[in-house]
């Protein structure tokens, strides 16, 4: 089922970040400015989600409006360009039938789906996807991070017999794989080709990936150059170990090490794209963005980073 489509899910995946006016609203100007600038640089697969696109500063309407005008700007940019959309983080199974159909009549490629409810049982998740899955007639991607268990309020990987039962609901295409657990991604993983896996955090962690047939990521330093995304996949794919070094070493690492460990990933990624002139790094209460002061780093380290980028591969 949907197999020409699962073969379209290879590469990078360019996350759709949401920016933010001084009045909170949504700074819709900027956000179309992102994606065609992607787009520009190569990007064909777009995906808003429930952290990066904010959709938890969001209420239901707005994240309908977000994942409409998302929609719109890619199959404008390209008819056969992917996105990814979402639901709700919270939210009943009929709340997410509901943006699942909106997304399809839009014409969406995949829904992106998370659970953040408690998780008491295998059954109980399942069924929650096979419910969305056939009201819908919608491929589904399935957000997989840690759940709260409903028995003592714990933090708790997903049982690798829930992974495993994934492919018992054909509407399933997808995964993003989000608990940075070597073991778990592996299990995952064994579900490949028939849901195709998509490895979120550095590409330092998805290199470890490779022997285990991993052929999809979601992006990292390259939103802010949709060309380091190219290049970074075109090396996987050639085993051109120099060139990922180069990727890993003088691009992601500093980025990594001087602003995400020191600040949180969230916050330091939407600082870098305002350092990369794309969009204010402002966001909504509760979450904060950094304070000038820390910025500085960021906007050094961005400095630091597009120097090196445009010494080595300006013409490109």
């Amino acid at each position: 089922m949907y197999e020409n489509l699962k073969e379209q899910l290879t590469g990078c995946f360019y996350t759709i970040f949401t920016p933010f006016l001084e009045n909170e609203e949504i700074d819709y100007t900027s956000l179309e400015k992102y994606i065609s600038l992607l787009y520009k640089q190569g990007a064909r697969k777009f995906y808003t989600m429930a952290y990066n696109s904010r959709y938890s500063q969001l209420n239901d309407q707005e994240i309908m409006e977000l994942n409409a005008f998302c929609i719109k700007i890619v199959k404008k940019l390209n008819k056969n360009n992917i996105i990814i959309v979402g639901d709700p983080i919270h939210g009943s199974t009929k709340n997410t039938i509901e943006f699942t159909k909106h997304a399809k009549d839009l014409g969406a490629d995949i829904i992106s789906l998370i659970v953040r409810e408690k998780y008491f049982s295998d059954d109980q998740i399942l069924e929650h996807y096979s419910r969305v899955g056939i009201e819908s007639s919608m491929p589904i991607l399935v957000h997989e991070m840690p759940f709260l268990s409903g028995y003592n309020g714990k933090q708790m990987h997903w049982p690798k017999s829930l992974i495993s039962s994934l492919p018992k609901i054909p509407q399933i295409v997808a995964l993003k794989e989000d608990a940075h657990d070597f073991e778990l991604t592996t299990t995952a993983l064994e579900l490949e080709p028939k849901i195709r896996i998509i490895i979120a955090g550095i590409k330092k962690s998805f290199i470890q990936y490779r022997t285990h047939g991993a052929r999809a990521y979601l992006n990292g330093i390259s939103i802010i150059d949709a060309k380091i995304g190219k290049l970074f996949w075109k090396a996987y794919e050639n085993n051109d170990e120099k060139t990922i070094k180069y990727i890993l070493d003088e691009l992601e690492a500093p980025f990594f090490e001087k602003c995400a460990t020191k600040y949180g990933w969230h916050r330091s990624n939407k600082a870098l794209l305002q350092a990369a002139g794309y969009m204010h790094r402002r966001d909504r209460m509760p979450l904060q963005h950094l304070s000038d002061s820390d910025y500085v780093t960021v906007l050094s380290t961005y400095d630091e980073i597009l120097r090196s980028w445009e010494k080595n591969y300006g013409e490109n």
